[in-house]
């Protein structure tokens, strides 16, 4: 007999004589089939919610690097909870906060379902220019999960008076090994009056260093107290890459150096020096993480400096290879004059966009000129004498500039992306969107939306939360004397859907971490954590 549901083959054979009890026999027999049928559909049902559920907690959504991937997106596509219906005034706002011991400059990371402190918790990471890292419940105002001190016996942060910092600590966002269930960090300290760096590969279930952790960052020629770890760190090829710019005096003699280390030894595996017979060409990006392609190319922009094309490469959009050498680049015709002038064009960081064009790989990205470059990332089209005509496309003066503070600076951010469009927070300048041409791989000349509120100096940088291409909302931390969050229909700027009231002193490259329905936030002193009620 057949399975209730399938197709039965009956005889019809009247000749033939049945006894009555036969009726009663058969219904039986099928009444048993259909118990058993009922108790396979239940079991697999059981098993397979198990499976659902065990593969969500295995695979649970992560933001474990600057601006959540390695092409500096920004874009985070998985939101299910937040919508431009719910965020608002009168169903988002603050859920909790939690204090910190000292500036905030990194952006916050997240991992879910992680086995720690005896539970298991969705956790978001906290670094501080005080040297700590923090583990917090990402969902639950208490006390940290763990917390860890970076500074050695004896040492203590850096003091600091520029770029509006006391100390320097923790500056460059860290980034997160998920499948290794490691953190790595570099730490700034003080020790017997010489500045020190160091790579720490903390285990994230408990903030204890691995094996081998932490090194001591010094390549030949690397002058400490002159740089500064500004850039998001990159985890890519199985190695951590770090960036650094000058102190934020500009005090020479510094260089721009990236340096690789592999993730799992920490042995340093690769150096770059900028400016190896020149001088500066800082790699800060205003934070911006170094950008990193699938095949493990290394991308960046440096700033003001020496140039001449074959050892010194300031004011550059640079390719180099997993190991470091240079492969490409791209110098702006007016080099010259915008270091003279301290227009970096490494103010802000690169963005990398995928399209179906004659430009497949494409990197987007403005600094203090007012002009936004695109990039071909396979022929970047290095140095042409009067004009910039060999790269894809070059975008002037509709981003950023004017204002109080540094007017004639025009970007200090990476742009966003989501669906075709761009998203800009310049200096002393509106949010603006603009489109991108899957086809020509060029934006629109002019903004297709803008919103009204001046993010002032230096602007922001903006992230992209929405549910694949639906839903999308574009999420702004401003630099006002109490800095605000604010969130924006990504397809209509003109739609501020929100804005928190005032956080406190943060920082002015702060950048907001969007995930599972909850924003986070890190100010001088304090996480805020959002959420929709």
């Amino acid at each position: 007999m057949k399975p209730s549901g399938s197709p039965i083959a009956r005889t019809h054979d009247h000749s033939v004589q049945r006894h009555p009890a036969a009726g009663f026999l058969k219904a039986g027999i099928i009444r048993a089939w259909l118990g058993l049928l009922c108790v396979i559909a239940v079991t697999a049902f059981v098993q397979m919610t198990f499976s659902k559920h065990a593969a969500a907690q295995a695979s649970g959504l992560n933001y474990t690097t600057w601006k959540g991937n390695n092409g500096r997106t920004g874009q985070q596509l998985k939101e299910t909870i937040l919508t431009p219906s719910n965020v608002n005034s009168a169903h988002f706002g603050i859920l909790f906060s939690r204090p910190v011991d000292g500036k905030v400059l990194a952006q916050p990371l997240y991992l879910s379902h992680v086995s720690i402190a005896g539970g298991t918790h969705n956790v978001v990471f906290v670094a501080t220019e005080h040297d700590s890292v923090y583990a917090f419940d990402a969902d639950k105002s208490r006390s940290p999960l763990w917390h860890r001190s970076l500074i050695p016996p004896g040492a203590t942060t850096v003091p600091n008076t520029h770029a509006g910092l006391h100390e320097l600590g923790i500056t460059g966002t860290p980034v997160i090994d998920a499948s290794a269930g490691t953190l790595y960090v570099v730490a700034e300290t003080l020790q017997s009056g010489q500045v020190v760096f160091r790579l720490h590969a903390l285990k994230v279930a408990s903030g204890q260093e691995e094996g081998g952790s932490p090194v001591v960052i010094k390549p030949s020629g690397f002058q400490p107290k002159q740089q500064m770890q500004r850039p998001g760190l990159l985890l890519a090829s199985g190695n951590v890459y770090a960036a650094f710019g000058s102190t934020g005096d500009d005090t020479p003699p510094y260089h721009g150096w990236i340096i690789a280390f592999s993730a799992t030894s920490l042995a340093q595996v690769g150096v770059w020096n900028s400016t190896p017979t020149g001088n500066e060409g800082a790699v800060w990006m205003s934070g911006s993480g170094l950008a990193a392609s699938s095949s493990g190319h290394v991308y960046a922009i440096t700033g003001n400096g020496s140039w001449n094309g074959t050892s010194n490469f300031s004011d550059s959009f640079v390719r180099l290879s997993p190991n470091l050498t240079l492969v490409d680049y791209f110098t702006p015709f007016n080099q010259a004059e915008l270091s003279a002038q301290d227009l970096d064009v490494g103010a802000g960081g690169l963005l990398l966009v995928d399209s179906h064009t004659a430009f497949p790989d494409e990197a987007i990205g403005c600094g203090k000129f007012p002009a936004i470059y695109v990039v071909d990332r396979v022929n970047m089209g290095k140095f042409h004498s009067g004009s910039n005509n060999q790269i894809i496309q070059e975008v002037d003066n509709q981003v950023g500039g004017g204002g109080s503070r540094q007017p004639n600076a025009h970007c200090f951010m990476t742009p966003a992306f989501w669906n075709q469009r761009l998203y800009f927070a310049g200096n002393n300048d509106v949010l603006k969107a603009f489109s991108f041409n899957l086809s020509t791989g060029k934006m629109s000349t002019r903004p297709i939306s803008k919103g009204s509120f001046v993010f002032a100096f230096p602007g922001a940088q903006p992230v992209v939360s929405a549910n694949g291409a639906s839903n999308g909302i574009v999420w702004a931390v401003d630099n006002s004397l109490s800095i605000s969050l604010h969130a924006y229909d990504a397809t209509n700027l003109t739609r501020e859907l929100f804005r928190s009231p005032g956080l406190g002193t943060g920082d002015h490259f702060a950048v907001p971490t969007v995930v599972n329905g909850k924003v986070y936030v890190g100010t001088a002193s304090t996480l805020f954590v959002l959420a929709s009620h």
